[in-house]
């Protein structure tokens, strides 16, 4: 099923309805962005230039995080702006704005609770899309810390031939280290105990 479309019209309420028409929805159910309003040209007519819009139908399981995560901004006393990129099968939302500190907490503890909380919102809405919460681009920071943990630990393992064992993490950043080492040939990873206390070894391959 189409979900986003492009129409040209001679007005902008012309290019909407037709986009509606395809798509066989409501008005209310829609997202309208009026990529080039009409002109009129020479006369009323000479010249005149059609409008275009991108119509695109709204996702009511999107509306409801985005409303949620707002929701906990505002509890919080947190401003920012809220960004939601979808596509077919993947919905990202991106939070930027000032101090947001708050909303992802010590090592991105809220920050994954609020994804958890999204994600439980997002398939009681009946979406079956993953989900990913980013805040300033938090995940992407972290990764690269992670990753630089990672290889250091394994020199580590290496060097002394003994188990390099780290803090517990959060399931996220686990897996961040087990994808870090996965394709290094002198050691190898593997997680250990029970959440909240899960932790990775990293271990020298025989």
């Amino acid at each position: 099923m189409t979900t986003v479309i492009e129409k040209e019209g001679s007005t902008v309420e012309e290019a909407i309805k037709v986009a509606l028409s395809e798509l066989g929805v409501d008005r209310a159910d829609a997202k309208v962005e009026i990529l080039e309003e009409e002109s009129k040209g020479f006369f009323g007519r000479l010249g005149a230039g059609k409008a275009r819009v991108r119509v695109s139908v709204i996702d009511k399981g999107v509306q409801t995080i985005e409303s949620l995560i707002k929701e906990i901004m505002e509890h919080l006393g947190v401003d920012g702006d809220v960004a939601i990129h979808e596509t077919d099968d993947a919905i990202k939302i991106d939070i930027t704005g000032g101090e947001l500190g708050l909303l992802i907490g010590k090592r991105g503890e809220t920050l994954s609770a609020i994804q958890t909380i999204a994600n439980v919102a997002l398939r009681k809405a009946g979406a079956e899309k993953k989900l990913l919460v980013d805040i300033e681009n938090y995940r992407q920071r972290r990764a690269e810390s992670l990753e630089e943990m990672a290889k250091q630990a394994a020199e580590k393992v290496v060097r002394t031939g003994r188990v390099v064992v780290l803090r517990p993490m959060n399931a996220y950043d686990r897996r961040m280290i087990h994808l870090a080492l996965q394709d290094n040939d002198k050691v190898f990873t593997e997680s250990q105990g029970e959440e909240p206390d899960r932790l990775v070894k990293i271990l020298p391959k025989a």
